[in-house]
């Protein structure tokens, strides 16, 4: 549909939040507000959206190329596979919005607002950014005292064969069709359904495609893997009771979450994975859940679960440091958040599964805990 920056205008202001796929090429949205609305697919290229209000807006797919948007709010909107190449975001407000795989290349983002609060994971054209955020990160940590993470003295066996029957499971030709990140929530959340739980995957990721493969326990083998989507491993409905309206959209931003099958206050474990992006942005919605579950009155929720970073083995020292900012020491994550190198994860994941057979009823001790790194205060 092809309309003019007037009558945009005048739908929204009728209270019409639906512009799917518009065409507003080269429009002057100066100051424009257009929360809460629907503009997924729209054509936006070389349009003025100075100072405009896009908080909440589905911006998914849209076509951003050469756009202005200096000053402008996009607070909490969803700008999925967007194309911002050439863009200008000079002092734009990203907090929380959500930045997956957009395309960023030769933007300018370099006065941005709360790009550390974004979520940029698979985003293309931000590597310059996001070592300038950890390098920053590093330095500010260098005033506070550095917790050291060691790992603990328990070992999980990765045969010879588990390893070649993963490399079969995941040719290198296919890896390119499916990012690092989006392979470990599918492992991740397979070994949450073989043990038992309930499994919710992020909600801006349930479209993705993961590549199944069924163990069969007893058996050294897998079926003939196939192609899917991440929504196929979790839950219908984010379930989880007794969370606060906005902490409830930013858990639902989370990796992903184990749950007990019967019982909605009992988390079982909370996973983030920073395979490239900043580790603070996935310890942050951590800290806000943590934070909704100990200071609010009104929640049953058991606050004792366990919390895992997955990260390459390269980052580690990373993790440490971002444990030992005030705010993550305050909410005590640094004595209930773990880290996981994805390294282990692919080596042994298929012989995590297998040692389901050996424990009875509940898991004890966790068995993720068994590759986990601990960290030794």
């Amino acid at each position: 549909m092809n309309i003019d920056e007037n009558e945009l205008q005048e739908l929204y202001a009728e209270g019409r939040r639906d512009f799917h796929g518009c065409d507003l090429r080269d429009t002057d949205l100066t100051e424009i507000d257009l929360s809460f609305a629907n503009l997924s697919g729209a054509n936006l290229s070389n349009a003025n959206l100075n100072y405009s209000n896009l908080s909440y807006t589905n911006l998914i797919s849209a076509q951003l190329r050469g756009a202005s948007l200096i000053g402008a709010n996009l607070k909490w909107s969803d700008i999925i596979y967007a194309d911002l190449r050439d863009a200008n975001l000079q002092g734009a407000d990203l907090e929380w919005a959500n930045l997956r795989s957009a395309k960023l290349t030769n933007a300018n983002y370099q006065t941005v607002k709360n790009i550390e609060r974004a979520d940029i994971t698979d985003a293309i054209g931000v590597e310059k950014l996001i070592e300038e955020i950890e390098k920053s990160d590093m330095v500010q940590l260098n005033l506070f005292a550095e917790y050291p993470i060691k790992p603990l003295n328990r070992t999980l066996k990765c045969e010879p064969k588990y390893q070649d029957s993963f490399q079969k499971k995941y040719p290198p030709a296919l890896l390119p069709k499916i990012s690092r990140h989006t392979k470990m929530q599918g492992i991740l959340a397979e070994i949450g359904q073989e043990l038992g739980y309930r499994v919710w995957i992020a909600r801006n990721d349930h479209s993705k495609d993961y590549r199944f493969g069924e163990y069969r326990f007893g058996d050294d083998s897998f079926e003939d893997s196939r192609f899917g989507k991440l929504k196929e491993l979790t839950m219908e409905g984010f379930s989880i009771g007794g969370l606060e309206k906005q902490v409830e959209k930013i858990s639902k931003l989370i990796d992903v979450i184990w749950l007990n099958e019967n019982d909605q206050f009992k988390v079982v474990a909370l996973f983030e994975i920073e395979c490239t992006t900043t580790i603070h942005s996935g310890l942050l919605r951590m800290g806000d859940f943590v934070a909704n579950v100990k200071l609010n009155p009104l929640t049953f929720i058991d606050p004792t679960f366990p919390m895992y970073i997955v990260i390459p083995e390269k980052r580690k020292k990373k993790l440490q440091s971002q444990l030992s900012r005030p705010i993550f020491q305050y909410l005590e994550l640094h004595k209930s958040c773990e880290g996981i190198n994805i390294e282990d994860i692919e080596r042994c994941w298929e012989n995590i599964i297998k040692q389901k057979i050996k424990i009875q009823q509940e898991i004890k001790p966790n068995i993720i805990d068994l590759i986990a790194l601990s960290n030794c205060i």
